[in-house]
C-alpha cells in the first residue's frame, strides 16, 4: 500500500508538472539560430556567437568523461541552448525535456577560472547525475512517465544540497580553481558554526525566516566533498545506484548513504559539521586579529553592509542588505545614525562605485518583452541632491569605477563573442570615450583609478589564473604587476605607492599591497572570517573595508599603524581541504587548450521544424486549471527554445463512463503569446421521464418517473492571446498585459439527445487588461510592502447561436503597510455589470465574492475585501519526521458585498437588492514536507457570514510540487 501511496505521489507530482515545466523565459524572435552536432552534445546558439559556441561544444567534449568518472556513468548525448543576450551569468539543466542552458557572459565577481569552463563542468556534472537515475530507474517507470521519470525521482529524492553540492565539488575537483577552493565560499558557514552553532540538519538545509542560512551550495559542498574525503570518490555513485534501483522508497536516499557510510543525511551532517567546527577553532585560535573600528550599527536581524566608501574622514556610504528590508543606499554618520539614500533595482555585484558625492552602479534592465535580453543601466545618485542621471547601454557594462574626484569614469565591456574591453566614459552623462580591448581570451575585472587618473588598475584573468595589471588610459597598453596565479584576487585600489588589493593568499581573504616600485608583496590585514571592498580616507590614514561576521558585513576602520605589513610570497594555489583530497581522487584538472578555429560544422537550426520534442507522457490526464488526475493518458511536448508547450491526449470521466480527446498549445516565440485548448468528445447527462399509465377508460392509473440517459457531442476550442510587457524599474516590479480570449463551444446532437436540448454554438469573447506595481519584498516580507494590481475585463457572445449579452467588470489590489514591520494590508476592490441577453442568459462572473459566500445570478455585483497580515512566529520546528515548520501567519479580513440579484417568481424574473458581509481569521503555515521536501502552506479559516447567522471553517492546504 506504502508504495502504491508513493507511485500515486509520483504520477502526481510529474504531471502536476506540466504548467509549471521549468521555463526560464524567451530569447527576441529576431534571432537567427545556427546548431554544432558533437558526438555527445547539440550545442544551439545565435548565429553572431559562432566563435565562442565552437568554444562551449570543444570544452564540452573534453569535459565528458573527466566529469562522468566519479559516478560511473557517461550520459546520454543532450542539447545545450545558449543565450547570449543577457548580461547576467548563469546556467542550469533541466530534464522534461533534457537539455543544459547556459547564459554564457562571464560576471565580474568570478573566480580564478574562465566563466565558459566552469559552467561546462558544472552544469554537464548535473546531466550525469540525473541521466545515471534516468538510465538505472527500472524499464518500467519509463515506459510510463517517459523522461520525467527521472526528472521526479530525482526531485523527490535527491536533496538540492547533494545535486549542487556535487556539481561544486567537481568543479573544484577537475580544475585549478572552483568555488571549493576560495575562502570566501566557506566563510558563511564558518562564522555560523564559531559564533552561532551548528543548527539543526532540516534548518540548515531548508533554511529559516529567523537567521540567515548559507545557500545549498555552501552546505552541500561540506557534505558531498567532506563525504568524498572520508569515504571514497565512489561513495556516492552507490547512493544514487540505490535511488534508482528503488523509486518507490521514500528512504532510498538514506538507505544508500547508510550502506556506504553507517550514517543516514542527518547523521553524516552533524559528523561532518563537528568535524569542520573543530578544525575551524583550532584555526580560528591561531589567529591574530588586526585591531578594527565597528562604524556600521550592530543590526538585530542578519544585515550586510557592502561597497563602503568615504564620503569625508567621518561619513561612510555603503550598501545596505538585509532579511528584514530591501536593499538601499545609506550614510553612516559620525553620531553613529544611518540616513537612508536611495534603493537600487536588481544590481549586477561587484557593479557599486563611488567619487565626487555620486553614487554609480549598473542595475539589471529587463526588455520589455524578451526575458533572455537585457539591458546595462548605469544610474548615478548624487547624495546631497538627488538622482542625477541615467543612462541604458546596448553594450553589456559592469564594473564602473570613477576617480576620487569624479573626473574620470570607467567600466568593463562584454561583447558580442565575450570579448573583453575597458570603456571609458563621461562622468557627467555616460557618452563613450574610448575603448581598450583586452588580449585575445582574457577578461577585465573590477578596475579602479589611479591616484592621477592617468591609469586604470584592474584584475585580468587569463588560462592561468589572474593576475593585477596597469593599463595606461591614454595609450592602452597593459602592464602586468605580478604573474598569473589561481589564488582569488579582487578590487584593487591604489594608495601611494601600494596597490591594495583583497586576496585569499592566507586561507581567509585579507587585504594584500603590492609594491608598485619594488614588487614585494606585503600581508596588511588579518580578519578573523574574510574582507572585501578596500578604500582609504580622503588623507590616506585610515583604511576602510566590510569585515564579515555572522550577522553579516561589517563597515570597519583600521588605521594605518595597526597594519600588518608582513612580506607574504605569492601562492600558485590555495591549498584547502576538502578541495585538496577531492582533487586527489579523480582524474585531476581539465587542462582544456581552447581552439582557434571553428573545429565542428554548425548548421541552421530551424525554429519551425523544430516547434515539438516529444519527451514525456503519463497513463492519466491532468487538468492544469485545478491539477485534479483523470483516468486517461497524456503526451507532453516542450521544445528546446522553451517557445511550444504542447499536450496531448485522452481525458475519461468515471462518472459519465466516457471521455474526450484534447490538444494544448502555447507558443511564445512572438510578440504575442499564443494559446490554443481544444478537446472533442462525448458529453453525458440524465433528465427525468414521466410516464403515465392508464386505464381502458383513459384514466391515468399510475405514474412513474424515472431518469433517462443521454449524450451529446461537444467540440471545444479555447483561443488566448496576450503580451507581456516588462516595464520594471529599480524596486518596483511593473507588468502591463492586454489579453483577448475567444471561447468556442459547438454541440451537436446524437441519436439519444433529446429534441429540445440545445444544438449549436456558444462563443465568449473576453478582453482583458492587466497591470501590477509591486514594491520588491524583503526574505521576511509576506505581501508587498507597497503596490497596485488592476485588472479590467469585457466579455460578450458577438457570434454564436446563443446570446449570453455582455458583461464588464474592474477589479484591484491594493497594498499598504501595517502598523509594525512586516505588518501589511491589502485591500480588493470589484464591481461588474452585465446585460441580460434577450433569451434571459447571463455570463459567469469576474470577480471575487466575500470569503465564504459561493456565486448567485446577479446583474451588478460590488465587493470590497480588506485584510491585515502579520507574521506571528518564526519557529524553526520540526513536528516529528514529517514536518519543519518555518513560520506561522495571521490574517483577519473584513468581506463586504452588494449585489442586484436575479430571482424567479410565477415564472418571473425579477430584480433585488441586498448586502452581505463576513469576517474573520486565517493562521497559516509556511512548513516543508520533510520525505518530499515540498514546501507548503497549512492553514484554517474561519469565517463568520452575520447575515445568514452562519459561519465556515474551511481547511487550507497546498503543496508546491513544483519546487521538486
Amino acid at each position: 500500500m506504502r508504495k502504491f501511496f508513493v507511485l500515486l505521489i509520483l504520477l502526481a507530482s510529474g504531471m502536476t508538472s506540466y504548467g509549471q515545466y521549468y521555463i526560464n523565459g524567451q530569447d527576441p524572435a529576431s534571432i537567427h539560430w545556427r546548431q554544432i552536432n558533437t558526438p555527445n552534445f547539440q550545442v544551439i546558439y545565435p548565429e553572431d556567437f559562432e566563435q565562442k559556441a565552437q568554444q562551449v561544444a570543444f570544452i564540452l567534449e573534453k569535459v565528458y568523461s573527466y566529469a562522468s568518472e566519479t559516478l560511473e556513468h557517461q550520459p546520454r548525448k543532450i542539447s545545450v541552448i545558449l543565450h547570449t543576450k543577457t548580461v547576467h551569468a548563469n546556467g542550469f539543466a533541466a530534464w522534461a525535456p533534457a537539455r543544459v542552458e547556459m547564459f554564457p557572459t562571464p560576471s565580474q565577481d568570478m573566480y580564478p577560472q574562465k566563466w565558459l569552463e566552469q559552467l561546462a563542468i558544472h552544469e554537464f556534472r548535473h546531466v550525469v547525475q540525473i541521466d545515471k537515475i534516468g538510465e538505472e530507474l527500472p524499464g518500467i517507470f519509463k515506459v510510463i512517465l517517459g523522461q520525467q521519470a527521472a526528472a521526479v525521482a530525482v526531485g523527490a529524492y535527491l536533496p538540492f544540497w547533494f545535486l549542487e553540492g556535487d556539481a561544486v565539488t567537481t568543479e573544484t575537483a577537475l580544475s585549478h580553481a572552483g568555488r571549493g577552493r576560495l575562502p570566501s565560499f566557506e566563510m558563511n558557514l564558518r562564522a555560523q558554526v564559531l559564533q552561532k552553532k551548528i543548527y539543526s540538519y532540516d534548518k540548515a538545509y531548508l533554511g529559516s525566516y529567523k537567521n540567515f542560512i548559507p545557500d545549498h551550495y555552501e552546505l552541500g559542498y561540506q557534505l558531498v566533498a567532506g563525504t568524498r574525503s572520508r569515504y571514497g570518490a565512489d561513495v556516492w555513485a552507490g547512493v544514487l545506484d540505490r535511488v534508482a534501483k528503488q523509486p518507490l522508497s521514500l528512504t532510498a536516499f538514506d538507505k544508500g548513504l547508510k550502506l556506504a557510510t553507517g550514517k543516514n543525511k542527518i547523521g553524516l551532517y552533524h559528523e561532518i559539521f563537528n568535524g569542520l567546527k573543530a578544525k575551524w577553532e583550532h584555526q580560528d585560535s591561531l589567529n591574530r586579529l588586526t585591531p578594527i573600528q565597528v562604524l556600521s550599527t550592530h543590526p538585530r536581524y542578519y544585515t550586510s553592509y557592502q561597497y563602503p566608501y568615504y564620503v569625508n574622514d567621518s561619513t561612510v556610504v555603503t550598501l545596505k542588505t538585509s532579511i528584514d528590508d530591501i536593499s538601499r543606499f545609506v550614510l553612516l554618520q559620525p553620531d553613529g545614525t544611518e540616513k537612508k539614500l536611495v534603493a537600487p533595482g536588481p544590481w549586477y555585484r561587484e557593479s557599486i562605485t563611488y567619487g565626487n558625492n555620486r553614487i554609480y552602479w549598473v542595475e539589471q534592465q529587463p526588455d520589455v518583452r524578451w526575458e533572455h535580453r537585457e539591458f546595462s543601466l548605469l544610474r548615478v545618485y548624487d547624495i546631497y541632491k538627488g538622482t542625477a542621471w541615467q543612462r541604458r547601454y546596448h553594450e553589456k557594462v559592469l564594473a564602473p569605477s570613477v576617480s576620487r574626484d569624479g573626473k574620470h569614469l570607467c567600466a568593463v565591456e562584454v561583447g558580442s563573442e565575450n570579448q573583453s574591453s575597458i570603456l571609458l566614459f563621461s562622468p557627467e552623462n555616460g557618452d563613450i570615450i574610448k575603448s581598450f580591448p583586452a588580449p585575445d581570451g582574457m577578461y577585465f575585472l573590477t578596475p579602479s583609478w589611479s591616484e592621477d587618473g592617468k591609469h586604470i588598475f584592474t584584475v585580468v584573468l587569463g588560462d592561468k589564473g589572474k593576475t593585477l595589471a596597469e593599463l595606461d588610459a591614454e595609450t592602452g597598453k597593459l602592464k602586468k604587476l605580478m604573474p598569473f596565479s589561481y589564488v582569488e584576487i579582487r578590487r584593487p585600489v591604489q594608495q601611494g605607492n601600494y596597490l591594495f588589493y583583497a586576496s585569499a593568499q592566507t586561507g581567509i581573504d585579507n587585504i594584500f599591497a603590492l609594491d608598485l616600485t619594488t614588487g614585494e608583496n606585503f600581508q596588511v590585514t588579518s580578519s578573523r572570517f574574510g574582507i572585501r571592498d578596500i578604500q582609504f580616507s580622503p588623507n590616506g590614514k585610515k583604511l576602510l573595508y566590510a569585515d564579515y561576521s555572522a550577522d553579516g558585513f561589517r563597515v570597519v576602520q583600521t588605521n594605518e599603524k595597526s597594519l600588518l605589513w608582513k612580506k607574504s610570497q605569492q601562492l600558485n594555489e590555495v591549498n584547502m581541504e576538502p578541495a585538496k583530497t577531492v582533487a586527489q581522487q579523480g582524474p585531476g584538472a581539465v587542462e582544456i587548450n581552447e581552439p582557434d578555429s571553428a573545429i565542428y560544422p554548425s548548421t541552421r537550426y530551424s525554429k519551425l521544424g523544430h516547434l515539438f520534442d516529444i519527451h514525456s507522457w503519463a497513463p492519466v490526464y491532468v487538468n492544469t486549471t485545478d491539477y485534479s488526475i483523470h483516468p486517461g493518458f497524456s503526451i507532453m511536448s516542450q521544445n528546446k527554445l522553451s517557445s511550444m508547450i504542447s499536450q496531448f491526449g485522452y481525458d475519461y470521466s468515471v462518472n459519465d463512463k466516457t471521455g474526450k480527446w484534447y490538444a494544448n498549445l502555447e507558443y511564445a516565440g512572438w510578440l504575442p503569446i499564443l494559446k490554443l485548448e481544444t478537446s472533442f468528445g462525448k458529453r453525458k447527462s440524465q433528465y427525468y421521464q414521466v410516464t403515465n399509465y392508464t386505464n381502458q377508460a383513459g384514466e391515468v392509473v399510475r405514474v412513474d418517473t424515472s431518469l433517462v440517459d443521454f449524450s451529446w457531442n461537444q467540440w471545444n476550442v479555447d483561443l488566448d492571446a496576450r503580451i507581456p510587457l516588462d516595464f520594471s524599474r529599480g524596486k518596483w516590479y511593473r507588468l502591463l498585459q492586454p489579453e483577448a480570449r475567444m471561447e468556442f463551444t459547438g454541440i451537436r446532437h446524437n441519436a439519444s439527445t433529446p429534441s429540445q436540448f440545445f444544438e449549436g454554438n456558444i462563443v465568449p469573447v473576453t478582453y482583458r487588461l492587466y497591470f501590477h506595481n509591486l514594491r520588491r519584498q524583503s526574505l521576511r516580507d509576506l505581501q508587498p510592502r507597497w503596490g497596485q494590481i488592476v485588472d479590467f475585463n469585457f466579455r460578450h457572445t458577438p457570434i454564436g447561436n446563443l446570446d449570453y449579452g455582455t458583461e464588464w467588470s474592474a477589479a484591484g489590489y491594493e497594498y499598504l503597510p501595517g502598523f509594525f514591520r512586516h505588518h501589511g494590508i491589502r485591500i480588493y476592490g470589484g464591481y461588474q455589470q452585465k446585460e441580460l441577453s434577450a433569451s434571459g442568459n447571463l455570463l459567469s462572473d469576474l470577480i471575487l465574492y466575500p470569503r465564504g459566500y459561493k456565486s448567485f445570478t446577479n446583474r451588478q455585483l460590488f465587493t470590497l475585501r480588506t485584510d491585515y497580515t502579520l507574521p506571528l512566529l518564526y519557529p524553526d520546528w520540526n513536528l516529528g519526521r514529517w514536518i519543519y515548520l518555518k513560520r506561522i501567519n495571521l490574517r483577519g479580513f473584513y468581506d463586504y458585498g452588494w449585489t442586484e440579484a436575479l430571482a424567479s417568481q410565477n415564472n418571473q424574473t425579477i430584480n433585488y437588492n441586498f448586502s452581505f458581509k463576513s469576517y474573520g481569521a486565517e493562521v497559516t503555515t509556511n512548513c516543508h514536507f520533510l520525505r518530499f521536501k515540498a514546501p507548503a502552506n497549512l492553514g484554517v479559516r474561519y469565517s463568520y457570514m452575520p447575515d445568514l447567522n452562519d459561519y465556515r471553517l474551511d481547511v487550507l492546504f497546498s503543496v508546491n510540487f513544483s519546487a521538486l
